[in-house]
């Protein structure tokens, strides 16, 4: 009898602490964008300061794992050096590409917390879908003058990439939380085949071609969550 009134014992006080953090919360969260472009046509490429701002909804099944869902506009691109351009008065003249464009991020994420009551260190990982919303790029010349009109069009563009999510943060325990995160595509930026706009006038190697590059994206960011039990 007492190894039964135990065993309930235990099983109630398990069942109380998983239940104490479950449930629906909903979510701001900003932050700081590093990003890049890999691949086969990446060489030169450097770091591009961005940033994403949005919202999120988490669901937690325990204090120790939940499914959070994001929807967060997130700046993207890379800046490229090296570039031989054209100008309009026939004129080559060594350059960097800067591109920055816009996607609609939606990542879905298993997060782990590890601590009490749903806080602490966190762990998350997932797929993402992004969608392209805008696009602006142009060629500078070494002394950061912009020497070629801004390019806005999204036509060489793949307007939805997939991609995956992973990141370590801290959760506190007022709902504020911070986090690091790492976001590539396994899709390309650009359409196969012949560039309609910059690259077409870029004698840099690809010769009229949109490179072979996928985004790689650093993330710094902070969030805030309201609701939960």
């Amino acid at each position: 009898m007492k190894k039964t009134i135990l065993s309930l014992a235990l099983l109630a006080g398990l069942t109380s602490a998983a239940q104490a953090q479950t449930g629906l919360k909903l979510g701001l969260k900003g932050g700081f964008n590093g990003a890049t472009f890999s691949g086969n046509d990446s060489k030169g490429n450097q770091y591009k300061a961005g940033f994403s701002a949005g919202g999120l909804i988490n669901y937690g099944f325990s204090d120790l794992i939940s499914v959070q869902g994001e929807l967060l506009y997130s700046q993207k691109g890379a800046s490229i050096d090296g570039i031989n351009y054209t100008t309009p008065s026939a004129s080559t003249t060594n350059g960097t590409f800067k591109s920055t464009i816009g996607y609609i991020d939606v990542p879905i994420l298993l997060k782990t917390t590890i601590g009490d009551n749903g806080k602490g260190l966190f762990f998350e990982l997932g797929p993402q879908g992004s969608f392209v919303i805008n696009n602006r790029d142009f060629i500078e010349d070494g002394g950061g003058k912009q020497i070629s009109s801004s390019n806005t069009s999204t036509d060489d563009l793949n307007k939805v990439v997939i991609g995956y999510v992973g990141g370590i943060g801290y959760q506190l325990t007022s709902g504020l939380g911070i986090g690091i995160r790492y976001a590539g595509d396994f899709s390309q930026v650009y359409k196969d085949g012949n560039s309609k706009n910059l690259f077409s006038s870029a004698a840099s190697g690809f010769n009229g071609k949109n490179p072979s590059v996928r985004n790689s994206v650093f993330q710094f960011q902070v969030h805030y969550l309201f609701g939960g039990k």
